[in-house]
């Protein structure tokens, strides 16, 4: 009897002491395996629960610097039509530059003259366009260069009719009219500032854009030119012995000089050039 209890409790042991072994050699395993075990969601207490990273924005993920992307746009204002080509510097800042062009003609009578004008309006333009707050708001400092901006006039004043001056009349010889020609330039290079809406080179997913800017570029003083030629003739003379050549009659170049100094000074109100969009 004895024996049988002998074996019985051999045949346990045996069995016993490779289990018991396995066990020892899973805890050391584990206790000298310092890297951490991935978990997954068939581990997890909840087979439904998961963890998932929110989506990164693309202007976050995407880098912007100097030709990494072009934007293309056209432009209506009161400096005419014209387009503009941006590239981004950063996240908030674009590089722009751009052309405007506009004519306009005209023809009128004043006071017995034959008038003709023609506003040349060319200018280039670079601009850095700065978005503060991130979103559509921008702020451009900007220089207008090449500034061909030019009123021309002409003037024919009929034989007989009269032409004031500074406060003196002289009338258009019967032989020899009076022609005249004008003009107002500005600087070619002027300093500006803008304030606008919208992104020719939009921060999402958007390809379409439609940008809104009102500012202003300071031009200082307009430059004008008045001359005239052909012989005016004094009212208080006869005309066969009061006519002179305009640029012969110092009386005539008085009153011109005077008229061109005071429409001069009334000319600087022109010193700053509105810029729309």
């Amino acid at each position: 009897m004895k024996s049988h209890i002998f074996a019985l409790s051999a045949f346990a042991l045996a069995l016993a002491i490779p289990n018991s072994l396995a066990q020892t050699t899973a805890l050391e395993n584990s206790a000298f395996n310092t890297e951490p075990t991935p978990m997954h969601a068939n581990n997890s207490p909840s087979a439904a629960a998961f963890v998932s990273r929110p989506p990164v924005p693309r202007a976050a993920t995407q880098s912007y610097h100097p030709f990494s992307a072009i934007g293309f746009a056209t432009r209506v204002g009161l400096g005419g039509t014209g387009f503009d080509v941006a590239t981004p510097l950063a996240i908030r800042f674009n590089l722009r530059a751009g052309g405007d062009f506009f004519n306009y003609a005209t023809t009128f009578q004043e006071q017995g003259a034959n008038v003709g004008v023609n506003l040349h309006l060319r200018s280039g333009h670079a601009a850095l366009d700065w978005f503060p707050f991130g979103g559509h708001f921008r702020v451009s400092p900007q220089l207008v260069f090449g500034n061909n901006n030019r009123v021309l006039a002409t003037a024919v004043i009929p034989s007989g009719s009269t032409v004031t001056l500074n406060g003196q009349d002289y009338i258009s010889s019967y032989t020899d009219p009076l022609h005249g020609s004008g003009r107002i330039d500005f600087n070619k290079v002027s300093p500006g500032l803008s304030f606008g809406f919208g992104n020719i080179i939009p921060r999402d997913r958007r390809r379409v854009s439609f940008p809104v800017e009102l500012g202003f570029y300071y031009v200082g003083q307009p430059g004008l030119q008045v001359a005239f030629t052909g012989s005016a003739c004094d009212p208080n003379y006869a005309p066969s012995v009061g006519c002179e050549s305009v640029n012969q009659d110092s009386g005539f170049q008085q009153s011109l000089a005077a008229f061109i100094s005071r429409n001069d000074n009334n000319l600087s109100y022109a010193s700053f050039f509105p810029s729309s969009r």
